[in-house]
Order: structure tokens, then sequence, then C-alpha cells
């Protein structure tokens, strides 16, 4: 038998006349009618047998390009998490390292952005910003929805944004328990409280939902302990605040290596994570 040389979709294109009556009995439009016409040929000696119904789900079956796409964004987002939360850490140890006029107990670690050197830490609230950001956008590229907590995300995002705020408005430089003295201080101090709550809601509701997948159901356990590690840090931290006790610093020190241990397990699950993309359009990974 003789196999012409011009493409499939030719060969079966019906008329405008016989194609008209059954695409609009199956609400088709011309290009899915083609389609389905041109899969069922394809597969009618298949033993898997013609589709049950030629709706547009049935139909929708994009390249396998476009779900490697989405995962390698959403590998991208997590990599760019990783080295903002890393550079974090070490910008947050290197102030500690340069700014000695500090003490490492009682003093806040946002005054570590105020004065000579406070360059040092004050980049590093974009960093966090930045990978909160990054983090938000691999998770919702790389976890699937019945796993995914969306509110989770949008909490994620706003905690980003805080840290933002926090370099825009600087801390006042106070002794352990005292409110500031001035309207910078006073929004630095808010936002601060308003980002520590937002992370610690946001990190339990997403990795509470992590359990309807099984790729990150091996690893909800370790996130949901450390985000609830946050939560009890929290609320040592305001104790210790409003009892204007000396190590203050120590215990915000201790939130913040939580806040960000957390942060960084996640994107570096999150870059390890199979190719959802493809699942997600029924494309078997290559």
């Amino acid at each position: 038998m003789q196999i012409s040389s011009r493409p499939l979709f030719y060969r079966w294109r019906p008329s405008k006349g016989l194609a008209e009556r059954p695409r609009q009995a199956l609400g088709l439009t011309r290009p899915q009618f083609y389609q389905a016409a041109i899969w069922s040929h394809m597969t009618e000696n298949s033993e898997a047998g013609p589709p049950t119904s030629f709706s547009p789900s049935h139909l929708a079956n994009p390249s396998g390009k476009v779900g490697s796409r989405l995962t390698k964004s959403g590998m991208i987002a997590a990599m760019v998490s990783i080295l903002a939360t890393t550079y974090f850490l070490a910008a947050a140890v290197g102030a500690h390292v340069v700014m000695t006029q500090y003490n490492f107990f009682s003093d806040y670690i946002s005054d570590y952005a105020v004065g000579p050197g406070g360059w040092i830490y004050g980049s590093a609230f974009l960093a966090s910003a930045l990978g909160c950001l990054a983090l938000a956008v691999s998770i919702v590229l790389l976890i699937p929805s019945e796993a995914l907590s969306r509110i989770g995300v949008v909490l994620l995002v706003l905690v980003g944004v805080t840290y933002v705020i926090d370099f825009v408005f600087p801390t006042d430089i106070l002794p352990p328990g005292a409110p500031p003295t001035t309207r910078l201080g006073a929004v630095h101090l808010l936002d601060a409280l308003v980002g520590w709550g937002l992370f610690t809601v946001g990190s339990v509701m997403i990795s509470s939902r992590l359990r309807h997948d099984p790729y990150w159901k091996a690893y909800q356990p370790f996130l949901t302990t450390v985000a609830l590690l946050s939560v009890l840090l929290l609320f040592v931290l305001v104790g210790v605040v409003i009892s204007k006790a000396p190590f203050g610093g120590l215990a915000e020190k201790l939130f913040i290596l939580d806040r960000n241990i957390w942060t960084l397990a996640f994107g570096i699950l999150a870059f390890r994570a199979p190719d959802f993309g493809n699942r997600v359009f029924g494309v078997d990974r290559p």
C-alpha cells in the first residue's frame, strides 16, 4: 500500500459539508474535530480503543515540551530560593562577625542592618524577599493541586513583601523590650511582627497539605515539624520581648534560623521533585 508523503492532517481533513453537522453535534470547534478524527484513525487498531468522549478535556494533550518547560521553570525558581536563602544565612553570619558592637544575646538581628556595615544584613532582607517569592513560584509549579495550599502560597508571597518593607524602614536601636521612638522604627517593628505571623501560618498550611502527594508525603512530617516549631519559637520570642528579658536577640535568631531551615529544605526538595509538569498533562517523563 502506497503511503502518501502528505501530512496525516491533510489526508483526514473532511470537507466542510461532511464535517459540519457531526462537529456541531459534538459541540467542538473545527480544529478540535479534526484532531479527534486524526487521533481516532491513529489509534483505531490499538488495544486502548477510541476515547469515550470528544469533549475538549479529552482532546487536550499538549506536547511534552509544555510540561518540561513548567518543570524547568519551577526548578529554576527553587534554585533561586536556595541561593537566596543561602545568601541570607551567609550575610547574617558575616554581619555578626563584622559588626562586633552589638550583643549577640540581647540585640535583635535587625540592628545589624543599621550603622557601618549595615548593608550586609540589609541586603539579606532583599535576599529573603527574593527567596520567598521564588519559593512561592516553585511551589505553584511543582506541587500538584491536591497537595497545594493556595492560601499558604499567598501568605508566603506576603512574607516576601514584609522583608522589603523591613529593608526600607530600618529599626530603632533600643534596649530589649523598649518601644520604638521613631515612625520608621514603629513601621519596622509592626511589619516584622506581621511577617513572623504570616510565615508561621503559611508554612504550617503549606506543609500540612503535602501528605496528599506521594513524593511530598515522605517529607511532610519533617517540614510540618519545623513549621510548628516556628510557631512555638514565635510565642517564646513574643514572651521574651514583653518580659524585657536580656536574651531577646537570641530568641529572635532561633526563630529566624528555624524559618530559614524550612525555606531552604523546601527549596531543595522542590528542586528534586518529580517532573510534575509532565504528569499534569499526562505525558510520561522521558
